[in-house]
């Protein structure tokens, strides 16, 4: 089965058995919806989830109180693809980008390696092709030509990434 990591507990939160977890996706509202979760590899139903300021907080079919919750600290939260809410238009997973080749003009010039969240944009990490140097962009509009995620292929605008990439000595 194929599954998507949406994060990871943080830490118990309260006395009744709810959880923390650290989102990895930008868009949090991914996790209304969903009525299971794993963690790690066990399977647990969601009972409630609270999105707020402070974070994102499950409350989790069979763990009742915080020294159970403390017990699942440090897990890595994910859920079955096929269970996954629909995406926006123009809105994708961190774990479908990371691994696209990256192309520019026709050519191959890496792939994906990690995706830094800072804030206003996304900073695409990508590891050079064929003795390319390796460098970061910000996911702005104006250089994506076009995401195939079906192929794993990102098209960006040579122009725009030449003003606006950094690349590694």
């Amino acid at each position: 089965m194929d599954k998507i990591i949406i994060g990871k507990v943080v830490k118990p939160q309260g006395i009744k058995g709810e959880i923390k977890v650290d989102i990895l996706s930008s868009d949090k509202e991914l996790v209304y919806g969903l009525k299971e979760i794993y963690l790690d590899d066990k399977i647990y139903e969601i009972i409630t989830v609270k999105n707020l300021v402070n974070g994102v907080f499950f409350k989790l079919k069979g763990i009742n109180d915080r020294n159970e919750a403390e017990l699942l600290r440090g897990k890595q939260v994910s859920f079955a693809r096929e269970k996954m809410p629909k995406l926006q238009e123009g809105r994708y997973l961190v774990s479908d980008i990371i691994g696209c080749e990256v192309i520019v003009n026709d050519l191959i010039v890496g792939t994906i390696q990690n995706i830094l969240q800072y804030g206003a944009a996304d900073v695409y990490v990508v590891t050079g092709a064929n003795g390319k140097k390796d460098f970061m962009f910000p996911c702005l509009k104006k250089v994506l030509e076009k995401i195939d995620i079906a192929n794993k292929k990102i098209y960006l605008n040579f122009e725009v990434l030449e003003q606006i990439a950094v690349y590694e000595d």
